[in-house]
């Protein structure tokens, strides 16, 4: 069960800070700095995202993912099990926002098409229940439990010398050693792209997302002319998952056209069975009226 936040507590919302990274900057700093921005996103985008934006829903869903992207970019530094916990509460949001953000385009991309109608019915359900979410104290506390993390979580009190050396290291030396890393492993992942399976699929366009991100928060971490060879990267990773993307979303809307369709058929088929029991009960009260009329003719 949920219970509806305070209007008080809706109208908090932390004051916008600009990210600036540099090149000798902490990790921990860093960090920090680019998880701030993702949440102080989610935050700027709370009220029209309940009141049903499509854009708004879009911000929200690019908020996260980059959130999840930083967390896994600083992994060996900030993995922790109250970000396990966190990470949990994180995929049940996602699971709605992602319900509804599908629908969004599976409606876009179905306009005069005959199955735009049963969409915008599940979407209209679908947003209902992303507003209960939205307004739960289950995502307060996770909201809440996330700026704690950020701020003061396990990781920042580790005292071994190896995690004391990972919160310290500069940016520009962890930056170019993990972009290099992610890199590497998106080039094998994506190798045969052609020929793979959708689920392979999805995976090089997931991890072309998380490199993507991360190119994009090393700008100013960086030394330009380095960041410029990665700026080239950051070109041709757009392009590759804006059409990794058309090829999901044609693969999404196939789905929901397909589960719409079932829902329909499965109402039709609950109406005709309800109007065959009907038609027998009828059938039968009038024949029993009828054979007690004729019994009385036969008296």
């Amino acid at each position: 069960m949920t219970s509806a936040a305070s209007p008080d507590r809706e109208r908090v919302v932390r004051p916008k800070r600009p990210r600036h990274l540099s090149e000798a900057m902490r990790c921990e700093t860093a960090f920090r700095l680019i998880l701030s921005e993702c949440l102080e996103d989610v935050a700027t985008n709370h009220e029209a995202v309940s009141s049903g934006d499509p854009a708004a829903l879009h911000q929200t869903r690019i908020a996260l993912t980059r959130l999840k992207a930083a967390v896994a970019f600083y992994g060996p530094m900030v993995a922790d099990t109250e970000w396990r916990r966190l990470k949990s509460e994180l995929k049940w949001l996602s699971a709605h926002l992602g319900a509804t953000r599908d629908l969004d385009v599976a409606i876009e991309n179905s306009e005069g098409l005959p199955e735009q109608r049963m969409l915008q019915t599940a979407r209209t359900d679908a947003l209902e229940a992303l507003k209960e979410a939205l307004q739960s104290d289950r995502y307060w506390q996770w909201f809440d439990g996330m700026w704690d993390w950020v701020g003061s979580g396990p990781w920042t009190a580790r005292q071994d010398r190896r995690a004391a050396q990972r919160r310290a290291v500069p940016v520009a030396v962890f930056h170019a050693r993990r972009l290099a890393r992610w890199h590497g492993k998106l080039c094998t992942k994506s190798r045969g792209l052609q020929g793979m399976g959708k689920n392979k699929r999805h995976r090089v366009r997931l991890a072309s997302k998380r490199l993507r991100y991360a190119i994009e928060f090393s700008e100013g971490g960086l030394p330009p002319d380095e960041y410029a060879s990665w700026r080239d990267v950051l070109k041709q990773l757009r392009k590759g998952q804006q059409l990794l993307g058309e090829l999901n979303d044609h693969e999404v809307r196939r789905k929901l056209v397909e589960n719409a369709d079932a829902l329909v058929q499965r109402a039709e088929e609950r109406t005709a069975k309800h109007q065959r029991v009907h038609a027998r009960k009828r059938k039968s009260h009038l024949l029993r009226r009828a054979a007690a009329v004729y019994r009385k003719i036969a008296e």
